[in-house]
């Protein structure tokens, strides 16, 4: 084997190595956005995300398809523009507007004595990034 080739592989043993503990922090940050999916956005959205909820009948403009955010937006998923939805800073008109997450995690991170309101929408934003249909 040359020098050449045995650096090679060494170097992708090390990416390999590198990304075992970089997927299972990205696992654990998913799990967390799924958790809080569930806890607050599935009365609306269903459990599959897809806009099916118990309350969409009811509203009078259906929630959105949550799955297919990429799609829409040429096949990039818009993280930020995403948190912006889901933080209350851009509007999403219904037969009400979508609540803004930010001041409710807020008002209940003052029970909870920690600030943990934007990674709360972090983690459900990377939650919707990885529900995407391809």
């Amino acid at each position: 084997m040359t020098p050449t080739a045995v650096a090679t592989l060494g170097f992708s043993i090390l990416c390999l190595l590198a990304a075992a503990p970089a997927r299972a922090q990205q696992d654990k940050v998913i799990a967390a956005g799924k958790e809080e999916f569930q806890a607050h956005c599935t009365a609306c959205h269903g459990d599959d995300a897809r806009g099916d909820g118990r309350l969409a009948e009811l509203l009078t403009v259906k929630p959105t398809d949550l799955t297919g955010i990429a799609k829409k937006s040429g096949g990039t998923f818009p993280f930020w523009q995403v948190y912006g939805v889901i933080e209350g800073a851009v509007p999403v008109k219904g037969h009400i507007y979508m609540p803004d997450w930010k001041s409710r995690f807020e008002a209940d991170q003052t029970k909870r004595g920690y600030d943990d309101a934007y990674l709360r929408i972090l983690t459900l934003t990377h939650y919707l990034e990885s529900i995407q249909e391809k």
